[in-house]
């Protein structure tokens, strides 16, 4: 079972996200919320007070990162531990979108969080049409409501080859994150979160 933090009062749901190669832990306010060191691609949920909090990243016992952000009572959020080149980290959260998809469809947005790719990332419907343009380091899209059952390419601009995300992963009514790691061009990997 996920580690939970319960505090009285109003909350907001966080989902934590290691997308970095280092093991390690989350720290909110000081207190470690999860419960073994999440590894690459590990996720937790927990529940925090409504407010600003610090949020603290560990790496092998040792500090990484801190920084604090504001989390809205009654809101969802996605927060990512990633590294650049160098190995420096940063805390990444996003709000999430968990309304009603439209009717038949499934709403699903993309971040890229490797740092190794020579350029950004396109995302392209059947046909080259384009979904996501030069989608940069840390960046996120906007909500997209895509048909189940397409396919989507995803591309390094520049380095030629695409990475098909088969259409059988989406499902009408769930709700996505796709996130795009890899160590080279030819290394994109294509990870998926399901809110529902």
């Amino acid at each position: 079972m996920p580690a939970k933090v319960t505090i009285m009062g109003k909350e907001a749901k966080v989902k934590i996200v290691n997308a970095a190669k280092n093991k390690g832990d989350f720290f909110f306010d000081n207190n470690k919320i999860n419960g073994q060191s999440l590894s690459f691609g590990q996720s937790n949920d927990v529940k925090v007070a409504s407010g600003n909090t610090s949020i603290s990243f560990y790496a092998n016992g040792v500090q990484d990162v801190s920084t604090t952000i504001n989390f809205v009572s009654s809101f969802s959020y996605t927060a990512f531990y990633v590294e650049d080149k160098a190995g420096k980290g940063d805390i990444l959260a996003f709000e999430d979108n968990l309304g009603a998809t439209e009717a038949g469809k499934a709403r699903v947005r993309f971040m890229n969080l490797s740092p190794s790719f020579t350029n950004s990332i396109n995302i392209n419907l059947p046909g080259s049409t384009l979904l996501v343009n030069a989608l940069g380091f840390k960046e996120t899209s906007l909500d997209f409501s895509i048909e189940p059952n397409v396919n989507l390419g995803i591309s390094v601009l520049g380095a030629g080859g695409v990475k098909v995300i088969d259409g059988s992963e989406f499902e009408a009514g769930k709700i996505y994150t796709i996130w795009i790691s890899g160590t080279s061009n030819a290394n994109l990997t294509v990870n998926k979160i399901t809110y529902n």
